[in-house]
């Protein structure tokens, strides 16, 4: 049956009792202030039609000599979602304090004792179907303001995960141009002294030596740069070369002796997930070299139960108590905050074990693929 408005939409009540004068004493008294009646002899009828027409208030007795009674009936209607919101006045002759209570526990929203002043009774009724029909727009209004939150707070995450694919692709670009042009540029003139140094004399022996460490010393660094903005074996072969990369990289350059622990096998990573772990690992190494005073550290990568783990240790001064919750800018850190940010956009999440041995940062995402217009963005970037 449908749930829509009653006919003519006027307001629909469900007078539910079993004494007929009361019925008819009642329904009249409301029909005449232009509300649509529904009527029911029992608490088990008043629970049908509750549940199969749309009401806007229930005038519920008490005293029901068969089947349930008022009370019992109130608790199962506020039992069904659906027929919750509607406000339910118990109408009845029964006026002890107890029964009272047990019928205000039970949902009932007012309690009217028979006989009734009818003005009063009208005045009741007005008041608690105006206030059930503000309640159930405010539920709407919550309930659509919360969705938009929800869509709004999607397409940020999304935003920001194609901030964070436009960013390594950018990083990438570099890295080509510093590869393409100034350090093609060193090389082929680092090959055009060696060939002068053929013909030298004694005089500039000295000068062409020290010109070839230098180009050999900027080539270095360049190569170095060119992998840390983005190594191409990220793109190449994956996520667990690059780790590897990373963990030697960190070594040569911060001093601090990384290892890498990889997997048995590689795990089959969607392209964006690999680029977005990296990148938490980057971060987390980065950070622990410079500021943990660590003097080793450990990089560890498995996939199981659907999702990737990448844990990366060490052995340094080990993190605040807020490390994991901490704002950035708030007493510094090891970059928990931008990599706990990314892993939200992953549906991810990230762990810390700390103690005055070390820490130990867990990062969790699931294997599942990113959205497909990131994907396409991403590709987009690469072609």
């Amino acid at each position: 049956m449908s749930r829509d408005r009653g006919e003519n939409g006027r307001r629909s009540i469900l007078v539910a009792d079993d004494d007929p004068h009361n019925v008819r004493t009642v329904g009249g008294l409301l029909k005449e202030s232009g509300y649509q009646i529904h009527v029911a002899d029992s608490g088990e009828l008043a629970l049908v039609i509750a549940r199969e027409i749309p009401l806007d208030l229930i005038l519920l007795d008490i005293r029901m000599p068969t089947g349930m009674d008022g009370i019992e009936t109130c608790r199962r209607l506020k039992a069904d979602d659906r027929i919750r919101p509607v406000p339910v006045i118990f109408l009845t002759g029964k006026e002890d304090e107890e029964t009272m209570v047990r019928a205000f526990a039970a949902g009932g929203a007012d309690y009217v004792k028979k006989p009734f002043n009818a003005r009063v009774l009208l005045a009741r009724v007005r008041a608690q179907v105006e206030l059930g029909l503000l309640s159930r727009a405010l539920k709407r209004a919550l309930a659509e303001r919360t969705q938009e939150l929800r869509d709004a707070n999607a397409r940020l995450r999304q935003l920001a995960m194609e901030v964070s694919l436009i960013e390594e692709r950018e990083r990438k670009r570099l890295a080509g141009e510093l590869h393409d042009s100034p350090m093609q540029k060193l090389a082929l003139a680092q090959m055009q002294i060696a060939s002068a140094a053929q013909c030298r004399d004694g005089e500039s022996d000295a000068l062409l030596k020290s010109g070839l460490e230098l180009m050999r010393e900027a080539l270095g660094e360049l190569r170095s740069l060119q992998f840390e903005l983005s190594p191409p074996c990220l793109y190449q072969e994956g996520l667990v070369p690059a780790l590897a990369w990373l963990a030697s990289h960190a070594t040569r350059r911060f001093g601090v002796a990384f290892s890498f622990d990889p997997p048995r096998a590689r795990p089959a990573l969607d392209q964006n997930l690999t680029i977005a772990l990296f990148q938490c690992a980057r971060e987390l190494v980065y950070n622990v070299a410079k500021h943990a005073r660590a003097s080793a550290g450990r990089i560890e990568l498995e996939a199981r139960d659907n999702a990737v783990r990448l844990v990366i240790s060490d052995d340094g001064r080990g993190f605040p108590s807020d490390a994991a919750t901490r704002q950035p800018g708030i007493g510094g850190g090891y970059g928990l905050f931008g990599v706990r940010e990314r892993l939200a956009l992953l549906g991810g999440d990230l762990a810390i074990e700390s103690d005055a041995n070390g820490s130990r940062v867990s990062v969790r995402a699931p294997l599942a693929p990113l959205p497909t217009t990131s994907l396409a963005l991403w590709r987009r970037g690469r072609g």
